[in-house]
């Protein structure tokens, strides 16, 4: 198995461009448990970036799905993207550990304006509460940069999308540690 720096991206980005699903590993927050769920997604050669779109099965809202919760709750995650074929010769993983976080309609302003209470705010309270908001308004704006990104990225992998839509929410995976292993030919027995 091999260690992949960043440098390394560009091998990577060859290797999962075609496989269409990976795996999301995620620690349940309520059982301390891992949690894993197929996915699909795309790698714009520095995060990777998982839909939340509207699910047909269940009428279920997004933040309510537990891979969001515990994302919430803890960020450390990891990405299993792998090829299997009956060619043994032709296997490969690339796992992916990383944080995990969501873009989207989740911001950070709304966390901000619930803080507020009903008595008037000091001065030096009430700059801290603008610069909060300024901060919270920059992050929404990238939030929505990164997540048109994705869109448009998930739209050219999986023309499925211009059916049903991408969603406006997604998990976003920054890599920490990117492991790779493919069956070399004297490997086989």
């Amino acid at each position: 198995m091999v260690v992949v720096n960043k440098s390394n991206n560009n091998y990577i980005q060859s290797l999962v461009n075609d496989v269409r699903v990976a795996r999301l590993a995620t620690i349940d927050f309520e059982e301390a448990k891992p949690h894993i769920v197929p996915v699909v997604f795309v790698f714009d050669g520095n995060s990777y970036y998982i839909p939340i779109d509207k699910k047909p099965k269940r009428d279920i809202a997004p933040e309510r799905l537990r891979r969001v919760r515990n994302i919430q709750q803890n960020p450390n995650v990891a990405l299993l993207i792998d090829e299997y074929n009956e060619d043994w010769s032709k296997l490969f993983f690339v796992m992916i550990q990383g944080k995990g976080s969501l873009i989207g309609n989740f911001t950070e302003c709304d966390d901000v304006r619930k803080v507020r209470n009903t008595r008037p705010a000091r001065k030096s309270e009430q700059l801290h509460l603008h610069q909060q908001e300024m901060r919270s308004r920059i992050i929404s704006r990238k939030s929505q940069n990164l997540l048109k990104n994705a869109q448009s990225l998930l739209l050219e992998k999986y023309p499925q999308y211009q059916k049903i839509g991408v969603g406006q929410l997604c998990i976003m995976i920054c890599p920490e540690k990117v492991f790779t292993w493919k069956m070399s030919s004297g490997e086989i027995g």
